[in-house]
């Protein structure tokens, strides 16, 4: 938890350690940058407003780093504006949450997030690569290459495109996408599935079409 109220840690941790989880808690993104390496986070509560780096610089940074550049994001901030939530989310975050927030409601995004990436490792998300023309997705190493360039993806991300290339021809509404990648107890409004998917295709670069729009339905994978 990297936040500057220490009311907030406070709330946080205890309701978080009453469902078994280890908490650590800083109070700035330059003290958390000296000691997350050493404890190594499954996942990261982040807030965006706080004195010296921002939450959104420490999520930049953690997407630049080798250890920690899949590690799941959520943002928990007074920015409730739509902006600031397309911006986190572009920047990498899993999800965003706004300030004053529902303990039960965190609790479950945070169980969701987790149960995401325990689907997503390699036991449970089947070790065959996809390869469609110049793109190869690789579920086992959790890679994406673009015409032999590694491409990076946040976990969302992935959880997405390796949904619509594993069926293709089918068609997913946003619900269904959310429901997969999310899990069905937790609200996430429609537009955090467009924006990803808006970064999925400048990622994609010249393949960004392979992403079907379907008006009024969803998102699928066309050959």
């Amino acid at each position: 938890v990297i936040d500057d109220e220490k009311d907030i840690q406070d709330i946080i941790k205890i309701n978080l350690q009453d469902e078994g989880y280890d908490l650590y808690c800083f109070s700035s993104g330059e003290q958390a940058l000296q000691k997350i390496n050493a404890v190594m986070p499954d996942l990261f509560i982040l807030d965006i407003m706080m004195p010296g780096m921002d939450g959104y610089e420490f999520c930049r940074r953690l997407r630049a780093s080798e250890a920690h550049r899949e590690t799941p994001i959520i943002f928990l901030s007074a920015k409730s504006d739509e902006l600031n939530k397309i911006l986190g989310l572009e920047l990498g975050g899993d999800d965003y949450m706004t300030k004053p927030f529902s303990v039960k409601e965190l609790k479950s995004r945070v169980k969701a997030v987790l149960r995401r990436m325990e689907r997503a490792s390699p036991s449970s998300m089947g070790r065959k690569k996809i390869v469609y023309e110049g793109i190869e997705l690789d579920p086992e190493n959790y890679t994406l290459s673009v015409e032999g360039k590694d491409v990076d993806l946040t976990k969302s991300e992935f959880d997405i495109l390796h949904l619509l290339l594993r069926n293709p021809g089918k068609i997913f509404s946003r619900d269904n996408i959310i429901d997969s990648i999310k899990g069905n107890d937790v609200y996430v409004i429609d537009r955090t599935v467009d924006v990803h998917i808006m970064n999925l295709r400048k990622k994609l670069g010249r393949y960004r079409n392979i992403i079907r729009t379907f008006s009024g339905v969803g998102y699928g994978f066309r050959k």
